[in-house]
C-alpha cells in the first residue's frame, strides 16, 4: 500500500512540473497572434503536364510514368480541359482494385483508357457545379462522368468539395482532395481515390 501511495504522489509530483515547467523555463503561454491572411494560389503558370511533371517525386509519380510510357504528354497540354487527376495513393488503390499488382502489368490501351476517362471536355469549376450530379464527356466517348459539390445539408452546399462519379454507376462519389487548381490550359481537381 505504501509503495501504491508513493508511485502516486511521484506521478502527481511529476504531472505537476510538466504542467508547469514552461512557466518555470520562461516561456509564457502566447495570448494573441496578428493573423496574416495568404489565399491559397489556385492560378499556375504551367500546363497540366508541367504541374505533373513538377510534382513526380512528390505525388504524382505512377500518373507521370504513365502519361510518358504512352506519349500521351499532348493530351494533358490541351486547352479547355478539366483534369481529374489522380495522386499516387489513388492510383495505387487503382492497380490494387484491378489486381494489377503495378503499373508495369498495365497495357498501354488500359493506361490510355483510365488516362481518357479522367480528361474532361470543358471547364468544370466547382463554382459553376451544383449539388445536382451534372453529366460531362470524357476523352473516352464510351465513359461519361458526373461532377457535382457536396450538399452539406438541404439549404447549404459545400462550394469547394467537388464529387466525381462514373455517371450512372451505383457506387459512391469519389470526393476531390483538391480542388480548383488553373493550369495555362484548364482546371485540374486532384483526387486520392479511384473513381
Amino acid at each position: 500500500m505504501k509503495n501504491i501511495n508513493k508511485i502516486l504522489i511521484a506521478v502527481y509530483c511529476l504531472a505537476s512540473i510538466g504542467l508547469t515547467s514552461c512557466n518555470l523555463m520562461g516561456l509564457d503561454l502566447q495570448q494573441n497572434y496578428d493573423y496574416k491572411y495568404s489565399p491559397t494560389k489556385l492560378k499556375i503558370d504551367m500546363t497540366a503536364y508541367q504541374f505533373i511533371e513538377s510534382r513526380k517525386n512528390i505525388d504524382m509519380s505512377l500518373l507521370y510514368e504513365a502519361i510518358n510510357r504512352i506519349q500521351y504528354k499532348d493530351s494533358f497540354e490541351t486547352k479547355n480541359r478539366t483534369y481529374i487527376i489522380l495522386n499516387d495513393i489513388a492510383y495505387s488503390n487503382f492497380l490494387i482494385y484491378q489486381k494489377y499488382g503495378s503499373l508495369k502489368n498495365m497495357s498501354n490501351s488500359d493506361i490510355k483508357k483510365l488516362l481518357d476517362k479522367s480528361i474532361i471536355h470543358g471547364l468544370y469549376h466547382s463554382l459553376s457545379l451544383t449539388t445536382k450530379p451534372d453529366s460531362v464527356d470524357t476523352s473516352d466517348p464510351a465513359v461519361k462522368l458526373s461532377l457535382s459539390v457536396e450538399k452539406v445539408t438541404p439549404e447549404l452546399q459545400n462550394k469547394y468539395q467537388v464529387m466525381v462519379k462514373v455517371w450512372g454507376s451505383t457506387a459512391g462519389a469519389t470526393r476531390v482532395v483538391t480542388s480548383n487548381l488553373q493550369p495555362t490550359n484548364g482546371i485540374m481537381h486532384v483526387t486520392d481515390q479511384p473513381f
